[in-house]
């Protein structure tokens, strides 16, 4: 089952074929809104927020930027969303 379909199904109908692209674009910016940009490169991390009145929780692996000039700035990379109101996933 596809990223999308598990959300869609877990979401009990927060989530849906409609706004399911809104939903991944709000989810990918609250997951980096919340990162601490100085995580080293590699480093696992976990979250928790709340988004669109569910609580979400998962797991990303730090990722270095890519810019020389910023040798230490790290994104959220790899994300995982493992529980929608402690439901699981996957």
């Amino acid at each position: 089952m596809s990223w999308n379909d598990l959300v869609i199904e877990k979401s009990r109908g927060i989530v849906t074929e409609k706004n399911i692209d809104k939903f991944n674009c709000d989810f990918w910016c609250a997951i980096d809104n919340e990162h601490n940009s100085d995580i080293p490169d590699g480093e696992f991390c976990e979250f928790a927020i709340d988004m669109w009145g569910m609580k979400l929780k998962g797991h990303y692996i730090a990722e270095w930027i890519g810019d020389d000039e910023y040798p230490n700035e790290t994104e959220p990379c790899e994300i995982e969303l493992d529980y929608i109101d402690n439901v699981l996933v996957s």
